[in-house]
């Protein structure tokens, strides 16, 4: 499940709650629910949100777990324009640093679709939308993520880390760090076996 599935992400900001309800409401319209929901870095507050909302109790995973943070966003938003411009300086990018959610969405949209039209005169301002909705939902994810803060509702059983990440919260689940940058932890063996362990528990 990809939360940028969400169409409420597109256009304004949809608080992770909310977007954790429209999940945990499609997933309950299959009869098996997950036994298992597995969070990764800014989804972690997302999949503890998600996991409280579904019956049966399900075991919560959560690898290098975090919210992102105003300087993190601006960044996904340089990556994500230069990405789309080559010629883009990252001095030309707007500051949404210092905004309110709702605020930098709106600059971040408008911005996006410039870049497109910059790059394609001829495209409409309706099809520039269209082509740049992806990232636009990217960064409207990333920015509900971080007003949310990462908290959550429901203790993870199992923590997965990688070398430099963090992790603060006190709880009964288990942590594990790995000795690998954030990448490579999703191509390790042991990081690997750990949650096909916590898996089979639940089977």
């Amino acid at each position: 499940m990809d939360p940028l599935d969400n169409p409420a992400l597109h256009g304004a900001i949809c608080p992770i709650e909310r977007q954790a309800d429209h999940w945990a409401a499609e997933l309950a319209a299959d009869p098996v629910l997950p036994t298992v929901v597995l969070g990764y870095c800014s989804g972690s507050g997302f999949a503890s949100e998600l996991a409280a909302r579904l019956g049966g109790d399900p075991t919560l995973i959560l690898v290098d777990p975090g919210a992102p943070d105003a300087h993190e966003a601006q960044e996904l938003l340089t990556e994500l324009a230069t990405a789309m411009d080559e010629d883009l300086a990252p001095e030309n990018v707007p500051d949404i640093t210092g905004r309110s959610p709702d605020e930098a969405l709106a600059v971040i949209g408008d911005f996006l679709t410039a870049t497109v039209q910059r790059c394609a005169p001829e495209l409409e301002q309706d099809l520039a939308e269209t082509l740049t909705r992806h990232q636009h939902g990217w960064m409207s994810y990333t920015l509900a993520a971080g007003a949310h803060g990462g908290a959550l509702p429901k203790e993870p059983v199992q923590v997965l880390l990688s070398e430099t990440a963090e992790w603060k919260h006190s709880g009964s689940g288990e942590v594990h760090r790995f000795p690998v940058d954030p990448v490579t932890l999703f191509s390790s063996a042991a990081a690997a076996e750990t949650v096909t362990a916590a898996v089979a528990a639940r089977r």
